[in-house]
């Protein structure tokens, strides 16, 4: 049979479309107001059905006065090893889902180690809307997610919202460590990044966005 999940990550274009589509038509919103989605059961090519899920995210870009972003190296796939803005899983405790904001910020803090009193003298604004078309990110789950309904073998992709945050100053001298899922925190001139050292090409995206607004 022909390989459909490589390294943990869905490569099958049929079943890559199929979940996409799925997330296009959920109109979950900005601000989801749940942790997680269901998106049902799909049928693989050998016949057997496997679960797929919705699983929400926010994403924070850092910038600064000199055209500079503050970036993570990956620890995990997709792109182990390559650049992503600091961002992570939305949290849901005791039934209540914090917000795509304040996820970013806390991903924020977790992954760089950048101080809580920076961030809160930023200026910080939503870059457009809830990303769900992102086919490139679609994951097989390589054990039970705590918090979820996600089992081990289960589909899941991830939807995203990005904040601009602008910081005052130079992110070369803020005391920048990285953490959580970060291998390592570099600070970048915006007009030196390409597309192929991210891990999800969105990301850019996102940077150049807030960069422009």
């Amino acid at each position: 049979m022909t390989e459909i999940i490589h390294d943990h990550m869905l490569v099958d274009p049929a079943l890559k479309a199929e979940i996409a589509a799925r997330c296009r038509a959920g109109q979950f919103g900005d601000d989801p107001a749940q942790a997680v989605h269901e998106l049902g059961s799909l049928t693989l090519p050998d016949g057997t059905t496997r679960r797929a899920h919705l699983r929400h995210a926010a994403d924070a870009v850092l910038l600064d006065d000199h055209g500079q972003v503050a970036l993570i190296t990956r620890l995990h796939n997709p792109g182990r090893g390559k650049l992503a803005v600091p961002g992570g899983f939305i949290d849901e405790v005791n039934g209540k889902v914090e917000s795509s904001r304040a996820a970013a910020l806390r991903e924020a803090v977790e992954e760089t180690g950048i101080a809580p009193a920076l961030l809160a003298q930023a200026e910080i604004r939503q870059i457009g809307h809830r990303l769900f078309d992102r086919p490139f990110d679609i994951r097989c789950a390589w054990n039970n997610m705590p918090g979820t309904d996600i089992r081990q073998g289960e589909f899941f992709t991830v939807s995203t919202l990005g904040f601009r945050v602008k910081l005052r100053g130079d992110l070369r001298e803020m005391d920048l460590q990285a953490g959580d899922d970060a291998g390592a925190v570099r600070v970048l001139p915006i007009a030196a990044l390409r597309r192929e050292d991210f891990a999800v090409p969105d990301h850019l995206d996102m940077i150049l966005a807030a960069a422009r607004d």
